[in-house]
């Protein structure tokens, strides 16, 4: 049975999630990032995506997650991300409506500088993220 861990899940907004840990996952800006009990000290920025969170054998969750950072101490790992979300608190609706408007503002923004097409890039990932965490917990 694998060791459990201290995981801090924090936005700017809540302590997301606050417990024991065998496994998590983010998605840092070289990849995907799994963490077990006795990983190595670092520290990494994050990307948008899913955060997945195993609390036992028998337990996962996802969330969806966004930029920020996670830190691995031989304590705890720590997460701090300008947002995250439980599938049941994501709107459907809203992150397709996100993801329609960022994918017209790309579509817009053809032939213009590098900086307003990735916050745009930025937004539709995030939409469409979000989406995806959504669909994974309805199946």
């Amino acid at each position: 049975m694998a060791q459990p861990f201290n995981l801090l899940v924090v936005t700017p907004e809540r302590e997301f999630f606050s417990g024991e840990a065998i496994y998590v996952s983010v998605q840092s800006i070289a990849g995907s990032l799994g963490v077990m009990h006795g990983h190595v000290p670092m520290v990494s920025a994050l990307d948008v995506g899913a955060l997945v969170i195993q609390t036992d054998e028998h337990t996962t969750r996802t969330a969806f997650h966004s930029e920020g950072f996670i830190e691995v101490r031989p304590e705890c790992v720590y997460i701090l991300s300008q947002a995250c979300e439980w599938p049941e608190e994501i709107d459907e609706k809203r992150a397709l409506e996100a993801e329609l408007r960022a994918q017209e503002r790309l579509a817009q923004q053809r032939g213009e500088d590098l900086g307003s097409m990735g916050h745009s890039k930025v937004a539709l990932m995030r939409a469409m993220t979000r989406r995806r965490v959504k669909s994974m917990s309805s199946k």
